[in-house]
C-alpha cells in the first residue's frame, strides 16, 4: 500500500508540474545588456598655421550637412559627425590664413551684410549611404500578456551582421551673394563593413533602436567614422589652398558686376 502511495504521489507531482510550465509564460529572447556608449574623437589639429589673414579671401561658412535622401541624418550618432566639422573647418580655413564668418547653422539664417562683406562661401555636403543587405533578421516571439492558451505574445526581431557603409565628402566654394557656383572638391571615403553585435529591434524591421541607444550597432559605426574624419581633413586640408581658392575672389567681383550687387 505505500509502494502505491508512493508511486501516486510521484503521478502527482509530475501532474502539478506539467500544469505550472503550461501556465507559464515562453521564455523568449531579450534585448543584449546595455554598455557604454563610445566618446567619438572627431578632432583635426592642422598641420600648420600660415600668417593671420594672409590668404586674403574672407570665407562664408555654412555647418556641414546631409544630403536629403540619407535617412539617418537625425540620429546622434551621425549630427555628432558633421557638428564636429564645423569647428574643425573653421579652424583649417583660419591656420590657412584665411577670415571667416561663421559657421551658421543654415545658409537661410545669414544676414546680407555678412553675405555681402565674404569673398566665398563654403558649404560642405556629406554624402553617405548604408547599406544593410548584409543583415539578417531573426523572429521570435516576445510573451505580451495571459498564461497558457490564453497567453497573447507580438512577433519582435533581432538582427546581427554587418552594415556596408560607402559614400563621399563634397566641397563646394561659391559666390555667397548669387550661390554661384566657383569650385568644387569631392573626397570619396573607401567603402568599410561595418560588423556589429547582435541586436534588438522590436517591432519593426527598422535600425531605430540600434542607430539611437544600442552600444553594439553605434560603436563600431563610431569607429568607421573616426577613420573617415581623419581621411576627410586630411584631404581638405590640401584642396584649401590659397594658391588655388584665392583667384576666384576676381570671379566674385565679376558676378557681382554683373548682377549689381
Amino acid at each position: 500500500m505505500r509502494k502505491n502511495l508512493g508511486v501516486l504521489s510521484f503521478f502527482a507531482v509530475l501532474v502539478y508540474a506539467s500544469m505550472f510550465l503550461a501556465s507559464a509564460p515562453t521564455k523568449v529572447a531579450t534585448a543584449p545588456a546595455a554598455g557604454p556608449i563610445k566618446a567619438p574623437n572627431y578632432d583635426y589639429e592642422p598641420p600648420s598655421k600660415a600668417a593671420a589673414k594672409s590668404a586674403q579671401v574672407v570665407f562664408l561658412l555654412v555647418d556641414p550637412a546631409y544630403q536629403e535622401k540619407f535617412q539617418y541624418s537625425s540620429y546622434k550618432i551621425f549630427s555628432d559627425f558633421s557638428k564636429a566639422m564645423s569647428a574643425d573647418y573653421n579652424e583649417s580655413l583660419t591656420a590657412k590664413g584665411y577670415s571667416v564668418r561663421g559657421p551658421f547653422e543654415y545658409y537661410d539664417q545669414v544676414v546680407y551684410n555678412d553675405k555681402k562683406e565674404s569673398d566665398l562661401l563654403l558649404q560642405v555636403e556629406i554624402d553617405f549611404d548604408i547599406n544593410p543587405a548584409n543583415i539578417t533578421w531573426t523572429s521570435f516571439p516576445k510573451y505580451v500578456s495571459g498564461s497558457g492558451r490564453s497567453a497573447v505574445y507580438v512577433t519582435n526581431y533581432n538582427y546581427a551582421g554587418y552594415f556596408i557603409l560607402s559614400g563621399k565628402v563634397n566641397l563646394v566654394a561659391s559666390e555667397p551673394l548669387t550661390k554661384e557656383k566657383l569650385w568644387a572638391k569631392s573626397i570619396p571615403l573607401k567603402q568599410k563593413e561595418v560588423h556589429i553585435a547582435p541586436a534588438y529591434a522590436t517591432e519593426q524591421k527598422n535600425f531605430a533602436v540600434g542607430f539611437s541607444r544600442d552600444p553594439g550597432v553605434i560603436n563600431p559605426m563610431i569607429e568607421a567614422l573616426e577613420d573617415y574624419y581623419k581621411q576627410v581633413f586630411n584631404t581638405s586640408w590640401n584642396h584649401l589652398d590659397p594658391n588655388e581658392l584665392s583667384p576666384l575672389k576676381k570671379e566674385v567681383l565679376e558676378i557681382r558686376e554683373k548682377k549689381k550687387y
